[in-house]
């Protein structure tokens, strides 16, 4: 707990300085408190004390004023953030003996200020990070996030939007997110590398499932799914804003596949996630789990045959130069979600996070709304780049279910939540 005792002074406005998040010794944050004081009739008060103390670590401060002669005036979950300003104007009530009605005036007064601050909307720079490329749906997704909270806030909340790995990989974005020094505000991604910190996320990692990605959206829009699936995020730390997709994780290769056996043998990489890793091996092929970042050069290099990923990722990491066949696996939906950290979420005014779940949700919508128009012309594309397109054999599709059964018992035992299991099925 930090607290700081203060003389008002009317020459210098009562700037505060709190150091609310200190990341090392070279790089201290700071949040500022400009407080002006009136008396009702609007002269400034010259003279305060002011007193600013905090309950918890979450930038909460509570501000008590005494000045001779005045109620003493106490506004309550004052919140301060870095690079941000947060200015209150206050009217300390003079104090008369047994002025019980004046005290109590102060009193609702307070709890109105209190309102006004959680109705605020302050000036702030966020990150956004992603390991996709630009000519991305996931992309896409940020990028309508990003404007739509712009337009909302009328330009007082910016989000820079960081691709390629900038700010780290999906795995290690996952952990900075939640950490007290981090620079990530929010993260498009994948759910598949968030399954070690959000366990119930391996939902997701189930495979076949769905071959319709509309039956897979209603699933996922389900109000009560949903529900579920937000807390799961909730209890880990996180918050989720929303899930998109880019449709469906398919193959490349440089051999054809057409029946099971053809899987034996054939070195793919794989997102680092055991429950896609075991999907794999139990198809027979030999898995190089990879960041999405060295995708392009183990190919060239030959340290793999094959790779998965779905068409928006295939055409934007240019694997028609070093592949000559997608397969339609279809073995797992790509979904891309919206997250921030629950602790940053929870440190916002109310109009400021009704900002980022309206932004999130026009998001949302636009993003899957690409996803669907982009498909036929990125398959075209890829063919006029020389690959070959191959459908699997219904019988080809049944026995991959059937050698991942294996896997599919194994997250249901670990969730043990049958009825996240069955809205997700759709049962």
């Amino acid at each position: 707990m930090y607290y700081w005792d203060y003389k008002y002074s009317n020459e210098n406005n009562c700037i505060l300085s709190l150091n609310s998040n200190i990341k090392n010794s070279n790089n201290i944050q700071k949040g500022f408190l400009d407080i002006k004081l009136f008396t009702p009739d609007g002269n400034s008060i010259n003279d305060a004390n002011i007193k600013v103390f905090s309950h918890n670590k979450n930038r909460f401060y509570s501000l008590k004023i005494e000045a001779v002669g005045f109620c003493p005036y106490q506004i309550n979950n004052v919140k301060v953030h870095p690079n941000s300003v947060c200015k209150i104007n206050i009217n300390l009530i003079p104090l008369k003996s047994n002025n019980k009605q004046k005290i109590k005036q102060n009193i609702e007064k307070s709890k109105i200020a209190t309102e006004l601050l959680q109705n605020e909307v302050r000036d702030m720079i966020l990150n956004l990070g992603m390991d996709s490329p630009k000519d991305t749906v996931t992309f896409l997704y940020a990028e309508k996030f990003a404007e739509e909270v712009n337009k909302l806030s009328n330009g007082k909340m910016k989000i820079n939007i960081f691709t390629d790995a900038k700010l780290g990989t999906d795995r290690q974005m996952i952990k900075q997110i939640v950490q007290d020094d981090n620079n990530i505000n929010f993260i498009v991604q994948n759910t598949a590398p968030q399954v070690d910190l959000i366990p119930k996320a391996s939902l997701f990692d189930i495979p076949l499932v769905y071959f319709n990605i509309n039956n897979l959206r209603n699933a996922i829009d389900n109000e009560l799914f949903y529900e579920k699936i937000s807390k799961s995020y909730t209890d880990s730390g996180y918050k989720l804003l929303g899930i998109a997709d880019q449709l469906f994780r398919q193959m490349t290769s440089i051999k054809l596949i057409q029946n099971i056996e053809d899987f034996k043998g054939i070195k793919i990489r794989t997102i680092q996630n055991h429950n896609h890793e075991s999907f794999w091996k139990a198809l027979g092929a030999i898995n190089v789990p990879l960041p999405v970042s060295e995708i392009y050069t183990s190919l060239k290099f030959n340290y793999i045959d094959a790779q998965e990923n779905p068409y928006e990722n295939i055409a934007a990491l240019k694997l028609y130069e070093l592949q000559d066949y997608v397969i339609n696996t279809y073995h797992l939906p790509h979904l891309i979600t919206l997250i921030t950290s629950d602790k940053f979420f929870n440190s916002l005014t109310t109009t400021e996070k009704s900002i980022l779940e309206s932004a999130a949700k026009t998001a949302t919508s636009y993003a899957r709304k690409q996803a669907d128009d982009r498909i036929e012309n990125i398959k075209q594309f890829l063919i006029d780049e020389g690959m070959t397109i191959i459908d699997l054999p219904f019988e080809t599709l049944q026995a991959m279910r059937n050698a991942s059964l294996p896997i599919y018992e194994k997250i249901r035992n670990d969730l043990n939540d049958d009825e996240l299991i069955n809205e997700y099925f759709g049962n």
